[in-house]
Order: C-alpha cells, then structure tokens, then sequence
C-alpha cells in the first residue's frame, strides 16, 4: 500500500543499498530526526531489513525494503534491484530521491529519471573509486560514478576532500556538487562516566585483569577501516606493555578475518571484537585513546563522537579526517597504512597526559563549533529545495 502524504509538503524519499547501521545510514536518520515535519513527508527505502528499518519504524517513519538491492556486484541481482526502484519510485511518487552509497546512487539515478522523479539528489560518503581495489575495477567505478552523476540534480559532498576529487575527476559540473558537512547534536550525545563504561567494556571481553590502559576503536569491520593496521600496533604495544587492552567495537563483513589476525598475533589476551553494541558512542570515554586507522573514508561520525567525549584521537590522513582532527591541536594525524606510526603516536598520548587533556578540550570545542547538525539539515534541505539543476 503507498504512503498517503500531506499534498502541502515535498514528499522526501531516502533510499540506501543496506538496511545496516553505519555512518551512511546514521546521516540518514539524523535528516530524519532534524528535517522540518511541517515542509517534509518523509518515508525510507533500503536493501535487507537491519537496523536501518528498525530505526525508521521507531520513529513511524514508513520504510519499504527493496529485494535484490545489496553491495556487492551481482549483475542479474542488480538489473531486478533496478526495476524495483522504477517500480517503487512510480507508486509513492515522491518529490525528492535521496540516494546514500554508491550502488544504489547510480541505479537510483536512472531508475529515478525514467520514473519522472523532479528531483534526485545523492550524498557521497567518500568516493568508491578511491578504495583499495585494482586499477581496472577503480576505472570502472569511477565511470559508474560519473554516469549516475549525468542523472543527478545535486550531489553532497560531506567533506572538502570529496568536494575537492569530484571537481579533479570531472565527476559532475560544478553547479552539481555541494558541500555540507555532517554536523552532530551535542545534546543527543550523553555518554556514560568512565569507570562504569568501562566496567561494561571489560566484562562483555570477559577480562579479568585491571588494563593499565585501553585504546579503543568504534568501526565497521571492512577493508576501508585498515583495522589490519591497529592490529599490528597492537601486536608491538602489548609486547612492551602486557595489560594494555584494545577493543574493537563494530560488525561487519571482516569480523571473521580480524579474528583470524588476532589468533595469528597472538594477542587474544590484548585485543577485544565487540559486536553490535548498541549507542555504542555512549562508552567512548572508558578509552584513553581513540585510534580510527582508515585507508578511505567519508566525514567519519565517530571521530565527532570522540572529540565529543573529549577522547584523544589518532587517525589517518584520508578523506574528511584531517577536517574533523587538527595535527597536535585535537589529536594526531598519520599515515594510512603505518602501524609505525600509530605506536608512536599512542606512545606520545600516554607519555603525555597534558597533550591527552588539551586535545580533548580543543576537539570538543572546535566539533561544537564547526560541525553543528542545525547547519547540515539546513543546507541540506536547500539542496532539496532548489530542484533541478542545468
């Protein structure tokens, strides 16, 4: 049965390739939370049934679960998913499509064209042609890009740097690519005090040594979070300090592989996988440190989150990261892909405990200051507004 929508408001469509819950369909929800209910109707669609759909029913948002539509290649599973978005764009008629991921942004595009939607906006959470793949499967993606752009009214870059590859790489004219900047609601985020976040951390690793620190990540467990590399950190930390603790909290395709690190490290005593924790932003202060250690990324949510909580922060120099953190102001950038220098880098935080509090306090204050969720819905519902592009 079709959503039945208030004629006097533009009838918004957002769809995403998974029904997960990753930073993608975190943007989502919070459009959802924040948008206007007075010049907006708003109803979800994505591939699977996940958390996504159990995050839109809570908040009686009508979500209708496309088959066939899931990230990996499969050609005969992405012609069906193509004729079902045409199908399911023609019976609720929306007035805006918001497409979130790069599969379903090109599908989405075209089948939204052919079924007569005014207005198709995308968001790019960092370009999937800059991910570790080889170089004939990056020529493809990008053309994939680029074609889905021909059938885009706008598309939302969420950090300078994507803003900066899509003007390099000729994605889209110009006029086509807006940046807006995921922000955060400092009100929504309560976080838990640290001894008793903590207590939570090493009872669900079932630890039964007091760490003399934690060093900890929130992550999907993909190739794109170079979790690999923490790992192999860890694996030289832990050797030096033998009650140091590293947690791992996330899901994802990958678990099994980081297990099998893990084994082969030996390091079972050290490093922890928590899976689906949930608000697990809540727990970010039983950390002494925050490592996010990408090869690619988009505007990472958890790096606001840990700045937020005012958690020193080391990360990759990829994507929107040095955006978020400010080399030996907020935290501490590296290079992708160096285990070397996240040891280094962890090693200065612990040496330092007056560099720990300053980046925390600066981290905190420039998030609150930059990086605001009225800001993101704001400009984000210009772009819907303003409708076909030239």
């Amino acid at each position: 049965m079709a959503h039945i929508s208030n004629p006097e408001k533009k009838r918004l469509l957002f769809v995403s390739t998974k029904s997960v819950w990753g930073g993608a369909q975190k943007y989502i929800i919070d459009l959802i939370d924040y948008l206007p209910r007075d010049r907006f109707d708003i109803m979800l669609a994505a591939g699977g049934s996940g958390p996504l759909r159990t995050k839109a029913m809570e908040r009686g948002i009508p979500f209708y679960e496309i088959g066939d539509l899931e990230r990996n290649v499969n050609p005969l599973k992405d012609i069906l998913a193509f004729f079902r978005l045409i199908k399911l764009f023609r019976r609720l008629k929306p007035d805006v499509i918001h497409l979130n991921s790069s599969k379903v942004s090109a599908l989405g595009a075209l089948a939204g064209r052919i079924a007569g939607i005014p207005t198709i906006v995308s968001s790019t959470h960092g370009w999937p042609f800059m991910e570790e793949r080889s170089r004939w499967q990056k020529k493809t993606l990008k053309l994939l890009v680029k074609i889905g752009a021909l059938f885009q009214d706008s598309i939302i870059c969420v950090s300078d740097f994507d803003y900066a590859m899509g003007l390099h790489e000729r994605i889209a004219p110009a006029h086509k690519l807006i940046r807006v900047h995921n922000g955060i609601d400092v009100k929504k985020h309560v976080f838990l005090d640290r001894q008793k976040a903590r207590d939570v951390l090493i009872a669900k690793a079932g630890l039964h040594i007091k760490p003399s620190f934690v060093v900890g990540t929130i992550a999907e467990y993909t190739k794109n979070k170079g979790l690999v590399y923490l790992l192999e950190a860890a694996a030289h930390i832990s050797k030096v300090d033998a009650h140091a603790v590293f947690f791992l909290i996330g899901w994802g395709e990958e678990k099994q592989f980081l297990e099998d690190e893990i084994m082969h490290r030996h390091i079972t005593s050290n490093v922890f996988l928590i899976d689906y924790l949930p608000e697990a932003f809540t727990y970010l202060k039983a950390l002494d440190i925050f490592v996010l250690p990408s090869i690619k990324e988009g505007f990472a949510y958890t790096l606001l989150e840990a700045s937020l909580a005012e958690v020193p922060i080391i990360t990759t120099r990829v994507g929107g990261n040095p955006e978020i953190v400010e080399h030996m102001k907020t935290g501490i950038l590296v290079n992708p892909r160096s285990p070397e220098e996240i040891i280094n880098a962890v090693s200065h935080l612990l040496r330092d405990s007056n560099d720990r509090k300053s980046f925390g306090i600066e981290a905190r204050q420039k998030v609150i200051r930059d990086f605001s969720i009225q800001s993101m819905v704001t400009l984000t519902a210009g772009v819907y507004e303003r409708g076909r592009t030239v």
